[in-house]
Order: structure tokens, then C-alpha cells, then sequence
């Protein structure tokens, strides 16, 4: 049994040990990660939402989880029977959480602390699955990672990504445009400064954006179960074209951290969502 070894006293040890968790799930022993109050989530919402596309048997199937956080969905993937994950986070913090979780369920999920842009421009492996949530809107240029998991996709792709609708409008400059409000031209939103108070916000997509997105990767999108969440098969995919070397520009938001490369969570926002979620569960 995943976690036997383990008490639930030693769990929750741990989990205070590992610091704040964004993804709250349950463990072995029926120990939370976290109390769920936000800028933490459930993720199993999200899942569910998902999991009727997921067959029940991924017997042999391998997996790819881009911008994975603690590893839910992996546990998810590997509980159907999946033979390998391979979960690709950015932050050391979270990273970290993802390798004890996978130790502690005793699954096979790889965990690589790494930019995610890099990575898929540097790896030609393919996967069966590919798992892309929550990631897109953070990342400077979303467009070519999207097409290398694209390419990357051998069956199907769990693709989601905030947009700009009545609770979260377009960014813009405030000039009227002769593309507004024709849907036949979605439209991402460059964020260059903060959104959100949270400098990883990078593009807010239009709903009629991430459909014409994933289409122009060459899949095919068979349900939209959210109006944030699609699920996609690759379709007429172009392919890649391998170089001997990559050449990548660093970026960063004015007086952010610099990327690409593995990141760590800013000590003073670690240390107060850490004090939030003590207070939060003292109540």
C-alpha cells in the first residue's frame, strides 16, 4: 500500500516540512496537503472535469506533465495503470513536493526542475499523453511550446488556460480596434507588467483563442468541457525540424526574476503563505 511505511504523524511532518503546497490533494493516510484556501486549489475539481476522456486502463501508456506542481495529476495518470510520467516543473519548492508524493505512492514519475520552454526545445522524446494545465498563460512564449507538445502528443492532450472573458477582461491600451469583437480573429492579451498582483502572468487568451491555438498545432479539439479546458488528438501535426544547438534569450518582468531556468518561489511570498496556512488551520 502507497505510504505504508510511513505514519500519519511522519505524513504530516513532511508535508509541513516541504512548505506551502498550491495543489491541495489528499496522501496516504488521508493527509491533506494543504487547507485548500486559495491561492491554493483542488485540483481533483479540475480532474474531474478531465477524467471521462481518460480511459480507465493506461496500461503501457507514458506521460507528460508540463508546469506539474506537486504531481496530482500524475498520481491520477499512474493510478490507471500508466508505465512512466514524466512531470517537468519549474520551481525548486514545488518540485520538491512532486518527488516526495511520487515516492510516497511509489510511482514512477520523473521529476525534471527545469523552464519548461527550454525543455520541450531540447528533448525530442513523445508521450501518449500529454498533460498541459494551468501553464500557458505563465510562459513568455506559449505558442512554440504549445506546438512542441503538439508534436510531442501521440494520442491526446488536456490543454487549459485562464482567458479573458466577463471576470477576467481583455488587458489592453484602451484604443478601440478594428478587430474588436470580431471572433473570427481571437486575440491574446500580452501582459508585460503584473496581472493579478502575480509576475508570472504573461498572455491572457480570448475565449476563442485556445481553439484556434491548439487547431493551429496541428490537433483537433474534441471537447471543451470548460470554457478554460480542452481536450484535443493530434491531427495533421507539421512535425519538427532538429538543430545542433539552441540559442534562447533570458527574459524577465521589470524587477522580476530572470529565466529561463529552474526558479525559486520569492522568500518573503514563501514564508507568508506559509504563516497564512498555519493561521488558516489554527482557526
Amino acid at each position: 500500500m502507497p505510504g505504508a511505511t510511513r505514519s500519519r504523524a511522519e505524513i504530516e511532518a513532511d508535508v509541513r516540512r516541504l512548505g506551502w503546497w498550491y495543489q491541495c490533494f489528499e496522501l496516504p493516510g488521508g493527509v491533506m496537503t494543504s487547507p485548500g484556501r486559495p491561492p491554493a486549489y483542488f485540483p481533483e475539481t479540475r480532474w474531474k472535469l478531465v477524467e471521462p476522456f481518460v480511459p480507465p486502463d493506461l496500461t503501457g501508456k507514458t506521460v507528460l506533465d508540463v508546469g506539474g506542481n506537486a504531481g496530482y495529476f500524475s498520481v491520477q495518470m499512474m493510478r490507471r495503470g500508466a508505465k512512466s510520467c514524466t512531470l517537468i516543473e519549474p520551481y525548486e519548492e514545488f518540485a520538491a513536493q512532486a518527488r516526495y508524493v511520487a515516492d510516497l505512492f511509489a510511482y514512477d514519475i520523473e521529476v525534471i526542475a527545469e523552464d519548461v520552454h527550454t525543455w520541450c526545445l531540447t528533448h525530442d522524446a513523445r508521450f501518449d499523453y500529454v498533460i498541459f494545465l494551468g501553464l500557458f498563460y505563465h510562459l513568455k512564449y506559449p505558442g512554440i511550446v504549445l506546438d512542441r507538445l503538439a508534436e510531442m502528443t501521440r494520442e491526446l492532450m488536456l490543454f487549459q488556460s485562464h482567458i479573458a472573458d466577463e471576470e477576467n477582461p481583455a488587458i489592453g491600451s484602451g484604443h478601440a480596434s478594428a478587430l474588436d469583437g470580431d471572433s473570427s480573429f481571437p486575440r491574446l492579451a500580452f501582459i508585460e507588467n503584473l496581472y493579478k498582483g502575480d509576475p508570472t502572468n504573461w498572455w491572457l487568451p480570448d475565449a476563442a483563442a485556445l481553439d484556434a491555438l491548439v487547431r493551429s498545432a496541428g490537433m483537433n479539439v474534441i471537447a471543451r468541457p470548460h470554457p478554460h479546458l480542452l481536450v484535443a488528438r493530434p491531427g495533421d501535426v507539421p512535425g519538427k525540424v532538429v538543430y545542433e544547438k539552441l540559442v534562447f534569450p533570458k527574459y524577465r518582468k521589470p524587477g522580476g526574476a530572470m529565466h529561463p531556468g529552474s526558479q525559486r518561489v520569492e522568500p518573503e511570498l514563501w514564508e507568508r503563505l506559509i504563516r497564512e496556512r498555519d493561521e488558516n488551520q489554527s482557526k
